[in-house]
């Protein structure tokens, strides 16, 4: 049974949180944590002091998690930063890019989309893998999409790879630090 409990002059309703392990801190999915996370980091940016180049770089961070959770949205904001240089104000395009990026992000990540993720990521290993290793990670990222296993299995084996063969942009990317993160908070790993 839930209740209204009152927080400062809102209100929340709680509820009993279903199916959560007993290492769960809290009832929330994992597309939710991952917005609060990306929220919280553009709220620090916010606070140290906006700048083009700052926005412009944690865009970059997180383009594979936008990519993850709406692929047309993620389309759709990369011309909008791109445009940021049209903005008088840092202020307006801040608020603006937060909106959408909020939106996007209430679009839950799913199997098809972190699939597509995996497979654009695995392009960056093209020439530095071999033949095994290749179909190794063909496999591993398949047998993700037929959920045969979890996502935590290729995001490892693909770390495994960033960290033989470095790769400035994909080790800068927030996906291979936020899910699994996530994924070993709620206790998926």
């Amino acid at each position: 049974m839930s209740k209204r409990i009152p927080v400062g002059i809102h209100t929340c309703v709680t509820a009993p949180a279903v199916g959560c392990s007993a290492r769960e801190v809290c009832p929330f999915d994992d597309s939710t944590l991952v917005r609060i996370y990306a929220l919280h980091e553009l709220y620090k940016l916010h606070q140290r002091g906006l700048t083009r180049g700052a926005l412009i770089d944690y865009h970059t961070r997180y383009k594979l998690i936008l990519l993850a959770h709406s692929q047309p949205e993620y389309r759709e904001l990369g011309p909008f930063v791109a445009a940021i240089h049209e903005w008088q104000s840092l202020e307006a395009f801040f608020n603006e890019y937060r909106l959408r990026l909020t939106h996007l992000l209430f679009n839950n990540a799913t199997r098809r989309n972190h699939t597509n993720v995996l497979m654009h990521v695995q392009g960056y290993f093209r020439n530095q893998l071999d033949l095994h290793q290749r179909q190794e990670l063909t496999s591993i990222i398949d047998s993700y999409r037929r959920e045969a296993q979890p996502l935590l299995a290729p995001l490892m084996l693909i770390k495994h790879y960033m960290a033989e063969h470095p790769n400035t942009w994909l080790s800068g990317q927030r996906y291979f630090e936020l899910w699994p993160a996530i994924l070993d908070l709620r206790g998926k790993n």
